[in-house]
This record gives C-alpha cells, structure tokens and sequence, in this order.
C-alpha cells in the first residue's frame, strides 16, 4: 500500500519531469521543481539530497516504462524475427519521445554522460535478458543462426545506444522512420539464415 510518502515523492518525479523537459538539466533548479508541486524547495530535500538524485529518479521511472512498453510489444509477436522487429521499433519510438533524457543529453552531454550511464546499467541487464530470450528462442526455431548468443545480444543493444544521441540528441532527423527502418533491416538481416 502506498503512503502518503510515496505520493509525495511520486508527484516530486513526476514535478521534477516537468521542470527538466522545461528548462532542461543544467537550468532546472530545486525551485523550479518546488513549483509544479505543493512541496517547498526545503521539503524536498526530505525526499532528495539534490537535483541529481531527482534526475536520476526521473530516468529510471522513464526505463521502467520503456521495460513495460518493450515486454508489452514483444509479447504481442509470435515469430522470433517480428519480437525483435518489435522490440527495436518500440524501443527507438519510445527513446525518440522522450523529452527529459535527451534534453538533458543535447544541452549538457559530457557534463552528465556518467550519470546517464549508472542510471542505465540495470535497464541494460534487463534489455540484454529480453534480447537473449528472442535470440535463443530464434535459435531453437531455426529463424536464426547465431553462434553466440550473449555477443550477438550486446552487439544489438550497442549498435541501438550508439544510435541514440544521432537520432534523438539532435532536432536535425528528417526522415527518422526510414532510418529506423534501415538499422531494423541492417541488424536483423545478418542473424537470418541464408
């Protein structure tokens, strides 16, 4: 049962998910964050030390909805080859909308790379078990032909973050659904059996 600290905390993230899409990282203050919430600036240092603990609580509650999103649209596929269609095309669409980890990334990359990246470790171990999962059921079906599938899963997930700062960090992606689609193509292709 959630306590009337965990709502308070919940309407803090959610304020302070506002506030960063707003003002970006670098600009967003605790005052800032204060103002879309009933809670005042000394307040919310009950619930958080500082803006970075904030930030960081705002970018695993946006994983853990891309977790929901990424299981949902791959459980929705039977064929190995359409889940992990699926779950790219999931993935990059959602990472494409979301506005406080690339705002924070496009203004303030180098200053917060560390912090995104801590953040991100445990959502990786989950993506990569997601991606294993499709791998070795595409194995057993004869729809892929992987030697190895831990590298093979690591290779999908890199070329699918190297890509995020190209794609999202930028406002310049004109044709962002073609390119998806190639990298969809591109990845896949090689695993497929000739």
């Amino acid at each position: 049962m959630e306590t009337n600290k965990d709502i308070t905390r919940e309407n803090i993230i959610n304020a302070a998910s506002i506030a960063f899409s707003k003002f970006g990282y670098k600009k967003t203050t605790l005052d800032d964050i204060a103002g879309f919430t009933n809670v005042s600036k000394t307040g919310l240092y009950y619930y958080f030390k500082n803006k970075e603990e904030v930030f960081n609580e705002v970018i695993k509650k946006e994983a853990a909805h891309l977790q929901e999103k990424l299981i949902d649209a791959v459980g929705q596929e039977s064929k190995p080859i359409d889940k992990i269609f699926a779950y790219i095309r999931e993935r990059m669409e959602f990472l494409a909308q979301v506005s406080n980890y690339y705002s924070a990334l496009r203004y303030d990359l180098m200053e917060h790379l560390n912090t995104i990246n801590k953040n991100r470790a445990e959502f990786d171990k989950i993506e990569l078990k997601v991606l294993s999962d499709i791998l070795i059921e595409g194995n057993k079906n004869g729809d892929f032909s992987i030697d190895n599938i831990e590298v093979t899963a690591k290779t999908i997930l890199l070329v699918l973050i190297s890509l995020e700062i190209p794609l999202f960090g930028t406002e310049s992606f004109d044709d962002y659904h073609a390119t998806l689609d190639r990298l969809i193509n591109l990845c896949l292709y090689g695993i497929i059996p000739r």
